[in-house]
């Protein structure tokens, strides 16, 4: 495997790991779910640094925010029961859409 590759699949869930546990120490107020966001958040960005040995910043920052964008938005969806919109689910096909541009070279 591309090692690019799993440096963005590793940025994004660290990031993932961070969201929900900042959504449960919002739900719950038990410092550790705190703790977890601060350490995954962390994580998420030791190995964005560690991607830009493979590809510049715009195209790595645009995988994780892109990528994040889409996972949170069907976690908050199935897990948390919370709302997406038309208007946003047109926005998350954008971002699909964007995503599969960006890649082609």
């Amino acid at each position: 495997m591309n090692k690019f590759i799993l440096y963005i699949a590793l940025i994004n869930l660290m990031d993932l790991i961070a969201i929900i546990s900042a959504k449960y120490y919002n739900i719950t107020q038990k410092q550790i779910f705190l703790y977890l966001t601060i350490l995954f958040f962390g994580g998420a960005g030791y190995f964005f640094a560690k991607s830009l040995k493979f590809e510049g910043m715009a195209i790595t920052n645009i995988l994780w925010i892109a990528i994040s964008v889409i996972l949170i938005s069907i976690i908050g969806y199935f897990f948390f029961k919370e709302e997406i919109t038309p208007i946003q689910i047109a926005g998350i096909i954008t971002i699909t859409t964007g995503l599969v541009l960006i890649n082609l070279k």
